[in-house]
C-alpha cells in the first residue's frame, strides 16, 4: 500500500506542477499556445524563434525538447514538467531567453 499512496502523491504534485506552469506559460506574450496535456509534458507553440531558444537553453543546463520539425508543431517545444524548483528555473530561462533572442533580431 505504501507503494501505491507514494505514486497518488507524486500524481498529485506532477499535476499541480503542470497546471501552474500551463497557466504562467499561457500569460508569456510570446506563447501561441499551450496545447492539453494529460501527461507529463507540455507542448507550448511560441511566436517566433523556438529553434533558437531550445539551443540557447541547452547551452544554458535546460533541457526542453524543439518539436518545430514535427507535423503540426511548427514553433514548437516540448517542456517536461519536474519540481517546483526546475519549473521555476525553466520559465526564468525561457523568458530571459526569448527576450535575448528576440531584442537581437
Amino acid at each position: 500500500m505504501r507503494n501505491i499512496s507514494t505514486l497518488q502523491k507524486n500524481i498529485a504534485v506532477l499535476l499541480e506542477e503542470r497546471e501552474k506552469v500551463r497557466v504562467r506559460l499561457e500569460d508569456m506574450e510570446f506563447v501561441v499556445k499551450v496545447f492539453p496535456s494529460d501527461s507529463n509534458f507540455l507542448l507550448v507553440r511560441m511566436k517566433m524563434l523556438s529553434k533558437e531558444v531550445y539551443t540557447a537553453m541547452a547551452d544554458a543546463g535546460i533541457v526542453v525538447r524543439y518539436r518545430g520539425s514535427e507535423l503540426h508543431c511548427e514553433e514548437c517545444l516540448r517542456i517536461t514538467i519536474g519540481t517546483e524548483e526546475e519549473n521555476k528555473a525553466c520559465l526564468v530561462m525561457l523568458v530571459k531567453i526569448y527576450n535575448e533572442l528576440s531584442a537581437a533580431k
